[in-house]
């Protein structure tokens, strides 16, 4: 990859639209492959466990007396369907989706030429036991560090509530903003492990500590990228299933929408967060 320019975040955003205009078939060819199963099975979720969940389940948690009570007053929907479509996007539609866009999209910005689906789709394939093991090790970090933060926190929080009720809420609110901050941190630096799997063939280990090199210094700039992304695929979201609501008066075909909304909307995400990392290679060269 020969770096050439920098992009502004106006660049980063007209050059992914660009790319998803020109490579649209590509795009929504991967997205049938790899996405809509994944949007099959969590319509199916949705409609058969989560339909059925009664709407006063929160306030049957509020009102237990201990911990076991409040988990038994949580529907089984939240503890089983919902870690499970969580985790099968998380591991298998992500790093696939992602490398899969990145090959695309990298094929396009940078060399100059198309990226067939099926080789994108095959690369895939090939990478992601490489990426699942990796995208468990970045999860698994992330939740042993929110277990270590939870107790610090908490054992602060309780010292101080030993001098003071109030001074124990403050450390509580302050150490809870902190471990905020602290998680969107890492999320950011962690969000372009795919895309180094996908380019650089580095994994495990070796792709965590690139995507933090990637990132050095660009926190901020990041998470200004991260929520106008998100603000845009929200609103692009918002106004399909708005479009689709005319046909909402029809059974089942709202849900139908909502799967066809996705399909077009993702892509779109994966090839910014490409076009970005594109952008950060550049300027680490």
């Amino acid at each position: 990859m020969t770096p050439r320019t920098q992009f502004t975040l106006g660049d980063i955003f007209r050059i992914s639209l660009s790319a998803y205009r020109q490579r649209f078939r590509s795009l929504m060819g991967i997205s049938l492959v790899f996405l809509l199963p994944f949007d099959i099975i969590n319509a199916y979720v949705q409609l058969r466990f989560f339909g059925a969940v009664p709407a006063n389940w929160m306030a049957k948690v509020q009102e237990a007396h201990s911990v076991s009570e409040a988990i038994a007053a949580i529907p089984p929907a939240y503890t089983t369907w919902m870690p499970f479509v969580i985790l099968l996007y998380s591991l298998v539609v992500l790093p696939l989706m992602a490398i899969a866009t990145s090959r695309v999209t990298v094929g396009m910005v940078v060399h100059g030429f198309d990226v067939p689906v099926q080789e994108a789709g095959n690369d895939a394939f090939r990478k992601w036991p490489m990426s699942f093991v990796t995208l468990l090790m970045v999860y698994g970090l992330y939740g042993v560090a929110a277990l270590v933060a939870s107790w610090v926190i908490g054992l602060c929080a309780g010292i101080a509530a030993s001098v003071s009720q109030v001074l124990g809420v403050i450390v509580g609110v302050i150490g809870l903003l902190a471990a905020f901050a602290g998680s969107v941190w890492y999320c950011v630096k962690a969000a372009f492990v795919p895309y180094v799997i996908a380019e650089e063939k580095r994994g495990y280990a070796a792709a965590l500590r690139r995507s933090f090199e990637l990132t050095k210094g660009e926190v901020w700039r990041l998470v200004g990228f991260f929520l106008a992304l998100s603000f845009i695929l929200s609103a692009a979201d918002g106004f399909l299933l708005l479009v689709g609501s005319v046909f909402a008066v029809i059974p089942g075909l709202g849900v139908v929408v909502a799967v066809l909304a996705s399909l077009i909307v993702v892509p779109f995400g994966f090839v910014a967060l490409a076009v970005m990392y594109i952008d950060l290679r550049m300027r680490k060269a």
